[in-house]
């Protein structure tokens, strides 16, 4: 095919320093596609990478793991019937070869790079991905609703790791977009939501979103969260990844029940461990997900249980990425998700 030889790339070469700068468009393996990116997402973990607050980044690197976009060209290996098609992809790049991969379990490879962080990801114009990472978007989710797919199915792989079952009671901490995401897909569950957030506006917004009830952190003791729950919880998700909130995780939870680790912690954290012991809570670490989570976020998209044009907020275009990010980054900006357009979104 023929295109162009140069594209637009963001780098990011340490923290707090982007450019947008010009590169050649990468060849192809023979098991690779190359997407034109149309849409791609800045989340809390690209937040930190630029705050140089995340614990696992190599600088520089291209940014961008929340994605959408065409294939545009393909390997000699790859199926020809895939050109043309509206796709969404799963960032991370494993090594097939770990006990984790082999047993299925390969969201925590042992040698797992994540594009955007060890890799350079999706703030480009065209990017090279493997085949088998390639999710066509099915009928009735376009590419803007797509590049939501990703934390949705941070957040499909989440409850399944909590073992959540249809009419639970469930404590969210963290109303950001996880967090939300976790609460449409659970409502669809006819669970009964409770999100814990740190502003009276951002709670409001929870309530919005489907949540049965809200209220803020600041304002209740650990004691007094369980007066705005239908019962006790069953399970605690904790989505924002601070000490205070993970003390606050441990000591609402009731004996012998589960708390799941959703949110990135760029700082270590101090903990009551003496009360995870003598109340036997079971404390779950939670990464990524599969081929299977990805798809059922694209099944829970296309259902409407996840409305994907709500939590966006803004949109810029690729030459506006440092006003995109101090959008994020902006604690009074209030906003959810900012997206980059970069390419042709239709």
């Amino acid at each position: 095919m023929q295109r162009a030889e140069k594209m637009r790339q963001v780098i990011l070469k340490e923290p707090k320093n982007l450019e947008v700068c010009e590169r050649s468009i990468p060849g192809l393996s023979e098991e690779e596609a190359l997407i034109r990116v149309s849409y791609c997402g800045i989340c809390g973990s690209d937040i930190h990478s630029y705050l140089g607050k995340h614990p696992f980044v190599k600088y520089p690197v291209t940014p961008g793991h929340e994605f959408t976009g065409t294939v545009v060209d393909r390997g000699a290996r790859v199926d020809e019937s895939i050109l043309g098609r509206a796709v969404c992809v799963e960032p991370s790049i494993t090594c097939g070869k770990c006990p984790e991969c082999l047993s299925g379990k390969y969201n925590i490879c042992r040698n797992l790079k994540v594009l955007g962080f060890q890799a350079d990801g999706a703030m480009r114009e065209y990017l090279p991905v493997p085949k088998d990472k390639l999710h066509v978007l099915p009928n009735g989710v376009d590419k803007l609703s797509g590049a939501l797919a990703e934390p949705a199915a941070v957040a499909v792989h989440a409850i399944e790791r909590g073992r959540v079952n249809p009419d639970s009671c469930v404590l969210v901490i963290g109303g950001g977009v996880i967090g939300l995401a976790l609460t449409q897909i659970l409502r669809s569950m006819n669970c009964f939501v409770a999100v814990v957030e740190d502003s009276s506006e951002k709670a409001e917004r929870a309530l919005v979103f489907g949540a049965n009830t809200s209220f803020v952190f600041d304002e209740i003791g650990a004691k007094r969260s369980n007066e705005y729950l239908e019962r006790e919880p069953d399970v605690i998700f904790e989505c924002v990844g601070k000490n205070e909130t993970m003390e606050f995780a441990i000591k609402t939870a009731p004996n012998g029940k589960t708390i799941i680790v959703v949110g990135v912690f760029p700082e270590p954290a101090t903990l009551s461990i003496s009360l995870v012991q003598d109340h036997e809570l079971d404390i779950l670490g939670t990464l990524m997900y599969t081929a299977d989570d990805f798809k059922r976020a694209l099944e829970l998209i296309s259902s409407g249980a996840i409305e994907p044009r709500r939590f966006i907020t803004h949109m810029f275009r690729l030459e506006s990425v440092k006003e995109a990010y101090e959008t994020a980054i902006d604690p009074g900006g209030n906003s959810l998700k900012v997206l980059l357009e970069i390419g042709d979104g239709h």
